[in-house]
């Protein structure tokens, strides 16, 4: 049966006439009548009774008549949902982040996209920038948020800018981190690789790897207690209020010891109405700039 079926369904249930249903419904009767016998030999069922007054809806008739109501109005939401999904303003949007963007950054974005788009929902991933990667390149995600730089061919806009830091419970002179016990917390190999060409841009010597610990905020507490010196590549986990000594890194040169942020997404995804909006709308939201290490 097509919406059509319903339909006379409905309407010779409204007014149990066959010459008024067929001229509501703008068919000739006997069209409408032969049309009404095929959907009974389709359903195996007999719907109507005729009678000298009309036609009366038997038991299963009734029941058939009230699931066409429903049917009719399931059709209604479908095609009202394919309207708001071809103009993006419904639908659900795949995102990849990093955890301290899907923490700091994303949460307070999406509140206010919401806000414009209330229909539209979100399913996060979170993880490092690799796995991030490896989302997008799998079609798993439709957006991601990374930090450091990707060589895959994927679109992308850059949001910030972030200087690394240095975080010690005392003052520590630069060129004395090789003999210090440092405190290793990063796991991303695109950050790992970004603090190792620093090292060596800096020092001959390896790091002393003093411990490790398996988040930002574990390596800030370990720091506190005096157990070794950490780098943080992003002032998310720095607070200026820690009472800690706070160094921000630089290459010999001067430059900062800086690492970008990216918005990116698969060129094809942002054809999509609900995608092309999303995009369009967090690159008015997030500001390109440089975040300073905490001094």
């Amino acid at each position: 049966m097509d919406e059509v079926d319903w339909k006379i369904v409905v309407e010779l249930h409204k007014s149990p006439s066959i010459t008024r249903t067929a001229d509501r419904l703008c068919m000739t009767q006997p069209a409408l009548s032969k049309r009404l016998q095929l959907i009974e030999r389709e359903l195996g069922v007999r719907l109507v009774m005729r009678t000298s007054r009309g036609v009366v809806f038997t038991p299963t008739g009734e029941y058939v008549a009230a699931e066409a109501v429903k049917t009719l109005g399931h059709f209604d939401e479908i095609k009202r949902n394919i309207v708001r999904l071809g103009d993006g303003r419904s639908g659900v949007i795949r995102l990849g982040a990093t955890n301290s963007f899907a923490r700091f950054t994303l949460p307070r974005a999406l509140r206010h996209y919401k806000q414009v788009y209330p229909d539209v929902e979100f399913d996060i991933s979170t993880g490092v920038s690799a796995s991030i990667i490896d989302l997008l390149d799998g079609y798993r995600s439709h957006v991601g948020f990374i930090r450091g730089e990707t060589q895959r061919d994927f679109d992308r806009v850059l949001i910030g800018t972030e200087q690394a830091c240095l975080v010690s419970r005392t003052t520590i002179d630069l060129a004395d981190l090789p003999r210090l016990p440092q405190i290793a917390y990063l796991t991303d190999p695109f950050a790992i690789k970004l603090v190792e060409q620093w090292w060596n841009s800096r020092f001959s010597a390896p790091p002393l790897i003093g411990m490790r610990a398996n988040h930002g905020e574990t390596c800030h507490e370990m720091i506190a207690n005096g157990l070794g010196y950490g780098i943080f590549l992003s002032p998310d986990f720095i607070s200026p209020t820690d009472d800690l000594f706070h160094l921000p890194l630089t290459y010999p040169d001067g430059s900062p010891l800086a690492r970008n942020s990216w918005m990116v997404w698969r060129r094809e995804f942002a054809e999509w109405p609900l995608v092309r909006n999303f995009l369009a709308y967090m690159q008015s939201q997030l500001v390109v700039g440089l975040r300073p290490a905490t001094p």
